[in-house]
């Protein structure tokens, strides 16, 4: 599980974003992902769908798109 700790960060960061905005919940989150992480995106979408079970993020969409670099970025999500 890899990807735990690239994803812990992301979703505390959103949803403390998320609260301060008075949302929800969030529908979609939108991500860079460095392609030298050597990130495989199955197995990030899943890790994601189980650490953000109870959140505010649980059943988000994940959008993603690879760039050459070492790292992610959250370019935006969407919320209610």
């Amino acid at each position: 599980m890899h990807e735990a700790h690239l994803i812990q960060p992301i979703l505390r960061g959103v949803t403390e974003h998320a609260r301060r905005e008075g949302m929800r919940r969030v529908s979609k989150i939108r991500l860079k992902i460095g392609e030298f992480l050597g990130v495989k995106e199955d197995s990030f979408r899943e890790t994601f769908l189980m650490l953000a079970r109870g959140t505010c993020c649980e059943g988000a969409n994940l959008e993603l798109t690879r760039f050459p670099g070492n790292r992610i970025e959250v370019i935006s999500f969407d919320g209610m």
